[in-house]
């Protein structure tokens, strides 16, 4: 990676510069893209990891800023393709010799008092609290993931995203205390 202290003094200043116009206008295009603050403030911070290695600062600025958007836009590509690679945890993953089933009718579903119960309640208490609310939310109310979304006032996108996350963190909180 390049260090931005090698280059000479006015380059430096000039990406400085570049830095300071346009580092809001990023990250908001790219948070309108992800959904959530987090990865929009990483993927902004590779745009300009990338900017100090790669970006020609002595083109004129209209050439810098759509270069910028372009770069923004293949980091955006990145990350989706990256999401949507990731493991889905599936049933193998839940419990060996675990088959899945149809719910029961709910005059045979067992009471709040039963073991399973107990122990979905023990996990989503171990959760983070918006952790626990979109599992609670998406699979004990059984609401959409619009529908969860709009409870949680938060993006479409982002409620996948914490979705995800939040059953990655249950399936290893859940492999802990077996």
């Amino acid at each position: 990676m390049a260090d931005p202290d090698a280059r000479p003094a006015d380059q430096r200043g000039r990406f400085e510069e570049i830095y300071d116009e346009q580092v809001v206008a990023i990250y908001r295009f790219v948070h309108a893209r992800v959904g959530n603050r987090p990865d929009a403030e990483d993927l902004t911070a590779q745009v300009f990891m990338r900017a100090i290695e790669q970006l020609d600062t002595s083109r004129d600025r209209g050439q810098i800023v759509s270069w910028l958007y372009r770069v923004s836009q293949n980091a955006i590509a990145d990350y989706w393709r990256a999401f949507y690679r990731l493991p889905v945890i599936g049933t193998e993953q839940v419990a060996p010799g675990w088959e899945p089933m149809e719910p029961a009718p709910a005059r045979e579903r067992p009471g709040e008092d039963s073991a399973a119960v107990a122990r979905v309640r023990r996990l989503l208490a171990q959760l983070p609290d918006r952790y626990a609310r979109v599992l609670e939310l998406r699979f004990l109310q059984r609401l959409s993931v619009a529908e969860t979304a709009e409870r949680m006032g938060i993006s479409h996108g982002n409620a996948k995203i914490l979705q995800y996350r939040a059953l990655r963190k249950a399936a290893l909180l859940g492999d802990d205390h077996g």
